[in-house]
């Protein structure tokens, strides 16, 4: 049979910037969203203080869904931020240069422990445990915790099922063991329905709040009512993957295993501003750098597109303000992964819905019908297009992606993305170094 393991970062976030600081490690760590406006990360000492909600309600501007536990909602900072001072907590605006390259680095290490490897999200991955000793899976484990440990500092959680389901059940349970390994695979059907009798529905992958009361009031509330529930009635009475978890529960694979993430049909770049926006000049810039950030993800991927949208908004829960959103969409004649054409497509759609006299606080560039750039087609008749399938622009857009690589985000970027970014970038007012990624920023080690 099959097995597989999924590797998850311990409160990632947070162990990134205890990595660097060790002198932390014993002291409350959040992680603040974007412009600090709410807490999204927190390590275990912190999720001891009282910062979620008793009930999910409304998080007010900037509010962000916790990415620890599911049903774990983070209050705002300003309305805990007395308490966290008092406890002497660390508190880190969101560092994502920083996490990324932490991320790259964790999956690198994960990787050389299975023959195949897939990356879920920033601190999650699943590995192909299949054709490995059994009765070495569980010190295979601990070995890849020690070594991503010894070689960056971020302690993870290793749970192993003969499913991706089974495996992402066990590393939410492996959390709570001393050593940070569960192995399902190794249980006696016994064991592992006793245990199953221990996890809410809710706690089970792909399993929302929503879904999970629709479950619960069908008599399905834990992971043992839903693994022997009949599937067929499972699929009737919800859907198919329901039907499919309820079997990946009992050890039965239904969610392949991709070894290459799969390319996006929508590319969204967007950010609240760090000060509310009133002059168009400024929402300019703003728009056109979000655009460029699009298009260099759009290249990424091999892709190119043939509609753009762009959305602006002013702040939905300032409500003494008046309130504006809007949004416009332009098709593209011939599709593309041009910054110099997209920009421009951009600034357009942005003129169509732009109204003087209101405080906008947040824009978005969206692009779709995304299609591989192999599959481009041109129209036989019509010019040569100046940004679709030019070698000369692929030439343009490849340097620009090359020196920005090496270089650093937007050493190289359109006049239109503006100089000043800090008229309405968001705030970071309380970001740690980028300690991996700026030769400025390096940290330094002196000799004792």
């Amino acid at each position: 049979m099959p097995i597989y393991a999924l590797v998850d970062g311990n409160s990632f976030y947070a162990s990134c910037q205890i990595a660097f600081q060790p002198n932390l490690l014993n002291r409350p760590v959040v992680v603040l969203s974007n412009n600090d406006g709410c807490i999204v990360a927190a390590n275990s000492i912190a999720k001891n203080l009282d910062l979620t909600h008793t009930t999910p309600n409304s998080l007010g501007n900037g509010g962000y869904r916790s990415a620890t536990p599911s049903s774990m909602m983070f209050q705002p900072f300003f309305k805990v931020a007395p308490m966290l001072k008092k406890h002497n907590t660390a508190v880190f605006s969101s560092n994502y240069e920083l996490y990324a390259d932490m991320s790259q680095r964790m999956h690198s290490i994960s990787s050389q422990f299975a023959i195949r490897q897939e990356v879920y999200s920033i601190d999650e991955s699943f590995l192909d445990f299949t054709g490995l000793p059994k009765e070495n899976l569980q010190n295979h484990a601990l070995e890849l915790k020690q070594r991503v440990m010894q070689w960056i500092g971020i302690p993870v959680a290793v749970g192993i099922g003969h499913s991706k389901t089974q495996a992402k059940l066990a590393n939410h349970l492996a959390k709570k063991q001393p050593n940070g390994v569960l192995d399902l695979t190794q249980m006696q059907d016994s064991t592992l329905q006793a245990l199953y009798k221990t996890v809410k529905v809710k706690n089970i992958w792909g399993i929302g709040k929503q879904l999970s009361q629709q479950l619960i009031n069908q008599g399905i509330e834990s992971a043992y009512d839903l693994a022997t529930a009949d599937p067929k009635s499972l699929r009737k009475r919800f859907s198919v993957n329901i039907e499919r978890t309820a079997l990946e529960l009992n050890g039965q694979v239904c969610f392949s295993f991709h070894e290459s993430p799969a390319n996006k049909q929508n590319i969204v770049s967007s950010r609240s501003f760090g000060q509310n926006v009133t002059d168009f000049s400024i929402m300019r810039e703003a728009v056109s750098s979000y655009t460029a950030t699009a298009a260099e993800k759009l290249r990424k991927q091999q892709g190119t597109c043939q509609a753009l949208t762009v959305f602006i908004t002013t702040p939905p829960y300032q409500q003494r303000l008046p309130q504006y959103r809007n949004q416009y969409t332009l098709p593209l004649i011939y599709p593309t992964d041009s910054t110099i054409l997209l920009s421009k497509i951009a600034l357009r759609a942005l003129q169509h819905i732009w109204i003087e006299g209101y405080q906008y606080q947040k824009a978005s560039v969206m692009l779709s019908k995304i299609q591989p750039k192999t599959n481009l087609q041109t129209d036989l008749f019509a010019p040569e297009p100046k940004f679709s399938g030019n070698p000369k622009s692929d030439r343009l857009m490849n340097t620009l992606d090359k020196i920005n690589q090496q270089m650093g985000k937007n050493t190289l970027q359109l006049a239109s993305s503006g100089l000043q970014k800090n008229r309405w970038k968001m705030n970071r007012n309380l970001m740690s170094k980028r300690y991996t990624t700026h030769w400025q920023e390096l940290l330094t080690v002196k000799a004792c």
